[in-house]
Parts: C-alpha cells; structure tokens; sequence
C-alpha cells in the first residue's frame, strides 16, 4: 500500500517532531545542541518556512513552522539533516547510518488559539520529559523568546501570537499566562493523536469547511457504507 501523502493546508502551521532511532539520545553535549539549533534558521531560509517554535531535548525535538507548499516540510527536514547528521556524528563518533527515526511525525493545526496551544505543547516538551522543572530556564526551547527572556529574531511569531496584546509586554505577559493553563488533558491526547496519524488538529467545523484546500482527508473517514447521497 502506498504511503498517505502528509497533509498540507495553506496557511495552517505544522507540528513536527523528529524522534532519534530507537528513542536514543542525538543530543549528549551542548555543542550539539547548539549546532542544531544554530543549522534551524538557516536551513528555514533555504527553504522558505517559518519557524514559530521549537524545543530540543536528548533524544527528541519538537518544531511548529509554517510553509506554502506541500513540499517544503520535508525538504527542511531533509536540509536540516543533511547539515546536522554528519556533524553530530563526528561530535560523538557515531557508527549507525541514520540519527533520526526515518520518518518524522507532523500534524496540521487550525490557525487562532490552537495554534498558540500547539506552540506551548512545543515549548513545554522538556518539562514533560522531565528535563526541566521551569519551561523559562531551558536554554534549547524559543518559549523564553515568547515570555521576553530572550531573543532570537529567526523566530517567526504566530498571528495569534500577536492578537495577544498591542505592545510586546503585553504579549509576552499574556504567553506566560496562557502557559500556565494551556491545554486539557484532552486536548493534549487529541493532539498526540493527531501527531502520531498524521490528522488535522481542529474543531470539527474548521475540519469541514477547510477540507476542499487540502492535498488529502483531514480526518478518517467514517467506518460502514457511505450515506446516501455521499
């Protein structure tokens, strides 16, 4: 059976996440983790996408971009590991072919506040690994350029991001208090989900009105015999 093609709508981020084979550790030191962070902007402008977020951690990474062809996702990921892979393995006299898992993970996500909730998700991963007991005070995540920590002008904010407020405080004070109450259980569930198949994370309306601009279905299709008329 042949591949489902990764979903792809205009104007609509994407969720990433790039996993190490066999959940091994990539990053060890922290000139890998800078040398990996430092190829992201770079290879962003190669091929025309938009970073909004991003997050490092030993085995994982988590992006949120946004980009205006099928295409380019994966040819950013692909530049991305073209650059990192060779020198990653030089750093830490690697053996195996591949670093990452052969195929990453995306998802789809409906502009406005779930887009801004998917940007936390980012950000949050190391504290929900349990790399970090404080989101602000890991040095490999952009939530800190969002709260007003620090600033890496590569990042691309959100249009939800800057509905928030009418001055960067107000955006920034506006972030932390969206972080510390940025998602249900159930959200964070149906986004995994929609993260681990590929689906569009959206309210059902969105799905349906937006379906007729996407490269393929939004959603599963329904089990049984299609209704009459469909």
């Amino acid at each position: 059976m042949a591949r489902q093609a990764r979903l792809f709508i205009p104007d609509c981020p994407i969720l990433i996440e790039l996993q190490g084979v066999g959940q091994m550790p990539v990053f060890k030191s922290r000139e890998a983790y800078r040398m990996f962070r430092d190829r992201l902007p770079i290879s962003a402008d190669e091929e025309h996408v938009d970073i909004h977020a991003y997050c490092i951690c030993p085995a994982q990474v988590a992006l949120l971009i946004s980009a205006t062809e099928a295409s380019q996702p994966g040819r950013f990921i692909q530049n991305l590991n073209r650059h990192f892979s060779p020198g990653i393995k030089q750093i830490h006299n690697l053996q195996s072919a591949s670093v990452w898992e052969p195929r990453f993970k995306s998802t789809v996500i409906q502009p406005g506040v779930r887009s801004l909730k998917a940007s936390l998700y980012v950000e949050l991963l190391a504290q929900r690994l349990g790399q970090t007991p404080d989101p602000l005070t890991y040095p490999w995540s952009s939530f800190g350029v969002h709260v007003g920590a620090q600033t890496e002008r590569w990042i691309n904010d959100l249009p939800a991001y800057w509905a928030l407020g009418n001055t960067p405080f107000e955006r920034q004070v506006a972030y932390r208090q969206l972080a510390e109450n940025s998602y249900s259980v159930n959200e964070q569930t149906e986004l995994e989900h929609c993260l681990q198949k590929g689906w569009l994370w959206a309210e059902d309306s969105f799905a349906d009105a937006i379906a007729p601009q996407a490269n393929r279905a939004v959603r599963p299709r329904s089990r049984g015999r299609p209704r009459k008329g469909e």
